[in-house]
């Protein structure tokens, strides 16, 4: 095989690996949200999810999305949540909104959001990102730094509603 005929696929390679993240999942559009990591960071960048239900204030969380948070909630995971169900539809959304100690200055945001039926750590695409450029974002379905957390929670929601 000649070594340039190698070279594309080196290319192509290169440019679908991220810094902490995997590969863009390719999933499209689910409940108005575009998947893809540039997708979520331009919705979470944007604020849209702001008009959701929303825990009440910023409070002290648990490691590892430091020491303040506020968590939204789209209505999709509210329904389920107030249900009771054991796995949560397609579609249904968390922002995180991760603050300083000051509880005041926002440094970043973590989503989830759930993009197929049935329960376990594939279901569902974890993002973590800090501004204030976003460019060394924690991205993937079952994303191996997020998921241990949250198999903590029901169908890896771990927030309670507020």
């Amino acid at each position: 095989m000649h070594p340039r005929s190698l070279l594309l696929p080196l290319l192509l390679l290169a440019s679908a690996c991220g810094p902490s993240s995997s590969v863009d999942e390719g999933l499209g559009v689910v409940q108005e949200l575009d998947t893809s990591e540039q997708g979520i960071t331009d919705f979470v960048r944007s604020g849209h999810y702001k008009s959701w239900l929303a825990e009440p204030t910023v409070h002290e969380t648990r490691a590892p999305h430091g020491s303040k948070v506020r968590v939204f909630f789209n209505d999709l995971v509210v329904g389920s949540l107030r249900d009771g169900n054991a796995t949560h539809p397609v579609g249904s959304i968390l922002v995180k909104e991760m603050y300083e100690k000051d509880g005041k200055t926002l440094r970043g945001h973590a989503l989830d959001v759930k993009i197929s039926d049935g329960a376990g750590k594939d279901t569902w695409i974890f993002y973590e990102g800090f501004g204030p450029n976003y460019d060394n974002n924690y991205y993937g379905r079952a994303h191996d730094t997020c998921h241990g957390c949250h198999s903590d929670g029901k169908d890896y929601v771990t927030t309670p509603l507020p």
